[in-house]
């Protein structure tokens, strides 16, 4: 093998992981993140860019040809449309009412065995919120 072809596997293979390494952390923040629009945060981020790099390997693999340009172009429709259709998609969930996630409180409590009639459930739930607005805690 010549030095350009090792460059140039080597230069393939990094992207090629570097781009899997962001399809493979947006899918965890898929998961892991609390609401629709961080989950859409993180897979429009991620995905756009890991995407992005594994074609640009593809670029870098298969050298300068008609193949080349059509995955250049495919690359500057991608960067242009997935940030759009993420932005649509969550505009039209804002628009009908999905609320975002948010914490009801900031202090950190601790269930106390000495001191269990000062604890009050804070979760989104929305348990626990008998005294605040007279519901019947369903």
């Amino acid at each position: 093998m010549s030095d350009i072809t090792t460059i140039t596997n080597i230069l393939t293979v990094l992207l090629l992981l570097t781009g899997a390494f962001f399809m493979l952390a947006g899918t965890i923040g898929f998961l892991r993140f609390p609401d629709f629009y961080s989950r859409m945060h993180a897979t429009g981020k991620c995905d756009t860019l890991g995407e992005g790099l594994m074609l640009v390997a593809l670029i870098v693999y298969g050298g300068t040809t008609f193949v080349s340009v059509k995955i250049l172009f495919l690359i500057i429709f991608i960067l242009f449309a997935n940030p759009t259709s993420t932005h649509a998609i969550a505009k039209a969930a804002y628009d009908v009412g999905l609320e975002p996630w948010r914490k009801l409180d900031d202090r950190v409590q601790w269930l106390n065995t000495d001191d269990t009639n000062n604890i009050s459930n804070t979760g989104n739930s929305g348990e626990g919120r008998v005294d605040e607005d007279g519901g019947d805690g369903r």
